[in-house]
């Protein structure tokens, strides 16, 4: 077996390997060492682990070492291509049973792909006509690179509405008009054959972020085809941009293009790195992991073999890694990785919010603070924060003080300013359906159960009802405070009531007002009130009058109703209980649950509140305190 030698730390040292002329089919590798330092040239390759139990061996100068399948396919592919130039192969030039080894190299990775003079990424063998995807990519890449495609991720809702008669001289406009009559992309197998593509382990790998975004050429790799990485997202992006723009409207047989493709499928969170790097801009942690997680089917937004590498992965490319205080330590947990990070987030970065943490996790351990940022990067956010619009204002003007010590030295337990707000006293439980639990999502979604729901949360909202608070909150709540795209107003006080109680709305009876309203926030927004008249009109109320129940029943996805002792309505996490506490935090824009243990606390979530979001309560200078959350 292969023994390392230990690299020099303060060098910056790296292992770098090259192929070995041999008259057999083995893999024959030499190994050297250089230093970052020295600016050495070599190529890196990217790509996936996949299946971690070593399916292979090479021969490196003259001991053999396992390697996984992939990798063995990888180098097998360069060395048929004739590759001659060093190599920097991370399962090769890192010692994987060394954590400190580990720890530091995986730390300068960013240096080793910005400084390798071109990056392979091997995509892995041809199926599902990928070999289609590459040539197609390889055909239109470069004049697509040459239009300045590229360019539209920055400005495209504004050029794509450019009518196909009106492009000018933009060149870019101009390509994409000509690509929707390209008769070789209404291949039948082409768009299934992208999106088998696009699924591929390499575009949601956590490492694959940087790997993508830092070289100063990448070539990528699918069997035995080859496309450079620039002409590669180019292509791709004029058949995104193409599909998606106003042309592809204007024709019947323009109308078509792209059918079967996922508009999701084309945000690769690498190649979007890819571009702002080369702009001159930088994303933070929290963006990477939280700021767009648009779900293509069947593609996590992010994973790692090693769940720690969630977070190590981001690291080389995040803007902020140095003011969070992070490195790679692989001698920690992944709990321990996990819960540093968020500590960090929460302290140093404005962008990240506590609410993002949701449930259920599955990684053990975590502190109830702490999201489960493996399960996360699977699924996304399930439950979406009620602040995720920025319409709310809670806790004011009022900002977190200096941390202060908790005594705590492991660092699990989060010291928070705020105000205890009010406490919970009771919570509204869905009857069962056929002899299983219903959430309250689910019963207003469904057809069967909906008129029974209503009644049931106004049976349940009753003793509350005129005392303080008005019906109208009631709603206001189960909305979460918003519909379509403006905060809830007296125009969806109006129209609530009835919408709940599942009762007709004639169009006779509305203000004008009131249908100004639902024209703003009918898709798509704003509709023309001049193009919809008799029947039409009265479906169009029916529909948006739907819309706000549908709308309750996607706000209260993995939440469920409460009242509090003082009378006030919540919307809060689907667990919440009698007793549980409502906090305002400062810093938050919206309350937060917390459940009393001992002299601890526990985070459930966040909540939409009446009469609190605004900041309503921090006018009466409220009693401040901390809270120390486990």
């Amino acid at each position: 077996m292969f023994s390392y030698k230990n690299l020099a730390r303060e060098a910056r040292e790296i292992r770098l390997v090259r192929f070995c002329v041999s008259g057999n089919d083995a893999i024959n590798l030499t190994l050297t060492r250089a230093s970052l330092n020295d600016s050495p040239p070599y190529h890196a390759l990217s790509y996936v682990w996949g299946d971690p139990t070593p399916t292979a061996t090479v021969d490196l100068d003259g001991n053999p070492l396992p390697i996984g399948s992939n990798l063995n396919g990888a180098l097998l592919r360069l060395r048929q291509n004739g590759v001659v130039a060093w190599l920097w192969v991370d399962a090769i030039c890192i010692d994987q049973n060394n954590h400190e080894e580990r720890s530091w190299q995986a730390a300068q990775m960013r240096d080793i792909f910005a400084q390798a003079s071109l990056v392979y990424i091997w995509l892995g063998a041809d199926y599902n006509n990928s070999e289609l995807v590459l040539d197609t990519t390889k055909r239109i890449g470069p004049d697509a690179l040459d239009a300045g495609i590229l360019d539209l991720w920055d400005d495209w809702p504004f050029r794509l509405d450019t009518g196909s008669e009106n492009v000018g001289d933009d060149k870019a406009l101009s390509f994409l008009a000509e690509l929707l009559n390209d008769e070789a992309l209404r291949c039948p197998n082409l768009p299934k054959a992208i999106m088998d593509l696009l699924g591929r382990a390499n575009w949601f790998r956590s490492w694959i972020t940087q790997e993508l975004a830092l070289p100063r050429t990448g070539l990528v790799l699918c069997g035995s085809r080859h496309v450079s990485l620039d002409a590669f997202d180019a292509a791709l992006s004029a058949v995104y941009f193409a599909k998606v723009g106003r042309f592809a409207r204007q024709l019947p047989e323009w109308r078509d293009f792209g059918a079967g493709l996922g508009n999701n499928a084309f945000h690769i969170r690498g190649l979007v790195a890819r571009r702002q790097h080369r702009r001159g801009r930088g994303a933070d942690l929290a963006e990477f992991l939280l700021a767009d997680l648009r779900s293509a089917p069947g593609r996590p937004f992010y994973a790692a073999t090693d769940a720690r590498d969630v977070i190590f992965g981001l690291l080389g490319i995040a803007a902020d890694t140095a003011h969070l205080r992070l490195c790679p330590d692989y001698s920690k947990t992944v709990a321990q990785v996990y819960t540093m990070a968020t500590k960090a987030m929460i302290e140093r970065c404005a962008h990240y919010r506590l609410e993002y943490c949701t449930f259920p996790k599955d990684t053990p351990d975590l502190p109830s603070w702490v999201p489960d940022w493996r399960r996360t990067g699977l699924k996304g956010v399930e439950v979406y924060p009620i602040s995720h619009r920025n319409y709310f204002r809670s806790s004011g003007d009022r900002l977190q003080p200096p941390v202060t010590d908790t005594d705590d030295p492991y660092g699990r337990i989060l010291r928070r300013r705020g105000c205890l707000v009010d406490t919970v006293s009771a919570v509204l439980v869905i009857e069962p359906s056929n002899r299983s639990t219903v959430t309250l999502a689910a019963a207003l979604a469904s057809q069967d159960l909906i008129s029974r729901t209503c009644m049931s949360i106004l049976e349940f909202a009753e003793p509350n009802l005129g005392i303080g608070a008005p019906e109208a909150a009631l709603w206001r709540t189960l909305v979460g405070g918003w519909m379509g795209d403006t905060r809830c107003g007296s125009e969806f006080d109006a129209l609530a009531p009835k919408a709940f109680r599942q009762e007709p709305v004639p169009v006779s009876s509305l203000t004008g007002e009131q249908l100004a309203y639902i024209f703003r926030n009918t898709y798509p927004y704003p509709l023309d009130s001049k193009q919809v008249t008799g029947s039409e009109l009265q479906a169009l109320v029916d529909t948006f009058c739907d819309r706000i129940v549908g709308n309750a029943a996607s706000r209260s996805g993995g939440r469920t109703l409460f009242v509090t002792a003082g009378g006030k309505f919540g919307l809060g996490p689907e667990n919440v209980m009698r007793d549980d506490a409502v906090t305002i935090l400062f810093g938050t824009q919206v309350p937060i649950i917390l459940r009393p243990s001992g002299e601890y606390f526990t985070y459930l979530g966040d909540a939409y509140v009446d009469r609190v979001m605004d900041g309503e309560f921090m006018t009466g200078c409220p009693v401040e305190d901390d809270f120390d959350i486990m």
